[in-house]
């Protein structure tokens, strides 16, 4: 799974300080399946038969059974029948086996092969081949940094409605690099993402709507509504932020310490780490009655809003979490 790591440069807001949200930190890292549009669900959910398939040469059979033994930490197996798809010109196992080797699952860890397999996966219109291509040009991994050829390779995947790359294409021109900064084409970008119901869009929307800037006003209840949505579809970043947001308010936002200590606790609980220190200091505000009820709201939100498994960018913003 992808590492997570928060980028080191916070803002000010309001009365705390608020995450930018998590910064590149490595490609997309998910294992790829089947399209079942294309197979007999029969064979391919039947492991017996998806075996005899995959061992008679049915390609997505291969890629199928990869992700089985994927499933089961057999990383060598895996990539053994990612890598008999992959050769017969799959595109999933294409991408599937440059997971493989960029992270050395089941193979030697190999970031020119994994940038092969990506590039033959992204010819063929697969869009997380196409971000994780960029994100290796981007970082520099077995090719040399080049931020042109990242953002190519982002712009391709964002045409192709990858919200990843949306995003980082946000990122590219709030930081300015590569590119001249430019807070107005990050807004593009951003928004983008947010129509499609990128939760990481929309916790970084929110972080320029809460400042201003040149050419778009502050505007803290759009911000606010940003983050709710974001921190509702499980990103951490944005749970943090809630709990900055609600810790002593400012100007649109009243300050509720009950809600505050519950999306800290939402943040601790689906791993960050920082969000315990905050938990704690913001318990010690609170009288022993107002901190069993905000333990009780913590645990109702803790169950409502686990961060998606399988890093979904897009997770339930089709369902309860939709930006408004």
């Amino acid at each position: 799974m992808k590492k997570i790591i928060i980028f080191s440069l916070c803002f000010s807001m309001l009365a705390g300080i608020l995450l930018l949200g998590i910064y590149f930190s490595g490609s997309w890292m998910l294992i790829d399946k089947r399209d079942s549009n294309i197979i007999n669900q029969d064979v391919y959910t039947n492991e017996n038969k998806l075996r005899r398939a995959a061992e008679q040469g049915d390609m997505v059979a291969q890629n199928e059974l990869g992700v089985l033994y994927e499933k089961a930490k057999n990383h060598t197996k895996s990539a053994y029948w990612y890598n008999k798809s992959a050769e017969k010109g799959y595109s999933l196992a294409q991408y599937n086996i440059g997971v493989a080797y960029e992270n050395g699952r089941g193979v030697s860890k190999n970031y020119q092969k994994a940038n092969d397999w990506y590039r033959k996966a992204a010819i063929q219109g697969y869009s997380k081949a196409a971000f994780n291509l960029g994100m290796l040009y981007f970082e520099g991994k077995g090719v040399p940094q080049d931020y042109r050829k990242s953002r190519e390779w982002f712009m391709q995947a964002a045409a192709e409605n990858n919200t990843m790359a949306m995003y980082a294409m946000g990122r590219i021109y709030y930081y300015g690099l590569g590119v001249p900064k430019d807070d107005k084409q990050a807004i593009v970008w951003y928004q983008k993402g947010v129509d499609l119901g990128s939760m990481r869009a929309k916790n970084s929307l929110a972080l320029l709507y809460s400042q201003g800037g040149d050419g778009f006003y502050k505007d803290r209840v759009k911000a606010l509504s940003l983050l709710i949505a974001s921190a509702c579809q499980g990103y951490i970043v944005a749970q943090n932020n809630l709990g900055v947001l609600y810790s002593d308010g400012a100007e649109d936002v009243i300050a509720d310490h009950k809600k505050s200590y519950a999306w800290f606790s939402v943040a601790a609980s689906n791993g960050l780490e920082e969000a315990i220190k905050s938990q704690r200091n913001i318990a010690e505000k609170m009288s022993t009655q107002e901190l069993e009820q905000a333990k009780n709201i913590a645990i109702k939100y803790i169950e409502k809003y686990p961060s998606p498994i399988n890093e979904d960018d897009t997770y339930k913003s089709n369902t309860e979490c939709k930006y408004p």
